[in-house]
């Protein structure tokens, strides 16, 4: 299993370029390690953590160099690797390959993008239809749908795209998110869309739509407190400067594809030694 992901881990390039029966082998195989990772504890001494890549395959092989040029323990990709950008598909194939050849080492949570509703309107689905078929979009929608909607790193760094949900409590909670292609489920579509709001106390409803919503330092340190989460790393928000500190230094918001419809300086969070840190992706 995988030696087609080797090859791709080595030439990023050929992720652009699979007919469709390798990308079925290539999410057959990421599949079989996926298998119940709906939620789960990891540890590591040296953690990198990866915004949205929206498609910017060249931002990601960056990571991707960095990850394995230093030797992080782990690499915990935030979600939102379609979309928007140019090479949708090939950063899509190169992030599953990333996940097939170091299984234990690579995380992919689910972003709000990986989900046919934002595929509908932002470009994937579209992306998809030319390289491929429109019924072929089916073969990545039902590899989202196995995505993770969060992690636990060191047992106290929570990791999740978007937000603290209304309704969520616990982080056992995390475990029961029904795994469903069209995300119905409301704390786990809140999860991937929910954001933090300097200045507001409990949730708000956010501008980004109905059953969405922004959030108060009041919830995220009660929520924290009660599950002993010290920091939480997330993405969802593109930032010029390619971060955000929330919170007194409670919440990091990551951005990390450089090539976006907006200029980036993209950044990506590196811990060791319990310290959290923004680094530039092409340092």
């Amino acid at each position: 299993m995988g030696r087609l992901a080797e090859e791709i881990v080595r030439k990023p390039q050929l992720a652009s370029k699979l007919d469709g029966e390798a990308v079925k082998r290539i999410i057959y195989d990421v599949g079989e390690v996926l298998e119940g990772e709906t939620y789960f504890e990891v540890e590591g001494g040296r953690v990198l953590f990866v915004g949205d890549t929206h498609g910017d395959l060249y931002s990601t092989m960056a990571v991707a160099r960095r990850f394995l040029r230093e030797g992080y323990d782990l690499a915990v990709f935030l979600g939102d690797y379609v979309d928007r950008g140019a090479e949708q598909v090939g950063n899509m194939n190169f992030v599953l390959s990333l996940k097939t050849v170091y299984p234990d080492r690579v995380i992919l949570l689910r972003g709000n993008h990986e989900t046919p509703l934002a595929n509908r309107y932002y470009g994937f689905m579209d992306a998809v239809s030319r390289r491929f078929s429109f019924s072929f979009y089916r073969v990545y929608a039902s590899l989202f749908a196995s995505l993770p909607y969060a992690c636990l790193v060191n047992g106290s760094v929570l990791c999740l795209h978007g937000g603290i949900a209304k309704g969520l409590e616990r982080l056992s909670q995390l475990r029961e998110i029904p795994r469903e292609v069209e995300v119905e489920d409301p704390i786990g579509f809140q999860v991937l869309w929910n954001d933090p709001h300097e200045g507001v106390r409990g949730f708000k409803p956010s501008p980004r739509g109905p059953g969405i919503y922004v959030f108060g330092e009041d919830v995220f340190t009660e929520f924290a407190e009660e599950n002993g989460v010290e920091v939480m790393v997330r993405a969802h928000e593109v930032f010029p400067q390619g971060f955000k500190w929330y919170f007194r230094g409670r919440i990091l918001s990551l951005f990390s594809a450089a090539q976006y419809t907006i200029p980036v300086n993209a950044k990506v969070g590196e811990m060791e030694g319990g310290d959290l840190r923004v680094v530039d992706v092409f340092s």
